[in-house]
């Protein structure tokens, strides 16, 4: 049985806004206390390949779920916003990213030509990853970048 639309016609979205909603409910299912992340991967024909979001690896205690996390656990006057966070002593994260984990999640031959959506602008490490990942673009709310 389809769903009933009751009111005036409405406006579906753009490939893109679309995307994003995905994405943003892929990231309550984020395993961070400073942060919720999603992302999802589509192929040229919109299809969703895979879904990722920021926390722990698989079976391990996570930020959120376990407050395992060091960065989790200092505030934002000590470790502000938009700070180095990967290697540091203090307020290191060990989360794999959301761009990271939709990554790992599809086959590299799927990738190619595909479009990342993510809540959040990607970091500097993440753009690598899909740069060197075979997709073909990436989309965040405020922006988007193509590769190759």
């Amino acid at each position: 049985m389809s769903p009933v639309v009751h009111g005036p016609p409405r406006a579906r979205p753009s490939w893109d806004q679309w995307g994003l909603t995905i994405a943003t409910a892929v990231s309550t299912r984020a395993d961070c206390t400073r942060r919720l992340v999603g992302a999802v991967m589509m192929s040229p024909d919109h299809r969703v390949l895979g879904t990722g979001y920021n926390g722990y690896p698989p079976g391990q205690p996570g930020c959120l779920t376990d407050g395992a996390c060091p960065r989790g656990r200092l505030t934002y006057d000590e470790h502000p916003t938009g700070t180095d966070y990967v290697g540091t002593d203090t307020g290191r994260c060990e989360a794999i990213h959301a761009e990271e984990n939709v990554v790992m999640e599809v086959a590299r031959e799927k990738r190619a030509g595909a479009t990342v959506y993510c809540t959040d602008e990607p970091c500097f490490n993440c753009f690598r990853v899909l740069a060197g990942s075979g997709v073909a673009r990436v989309v965040w709310p405020d922006g988007e970048r193509s590769f190759g």
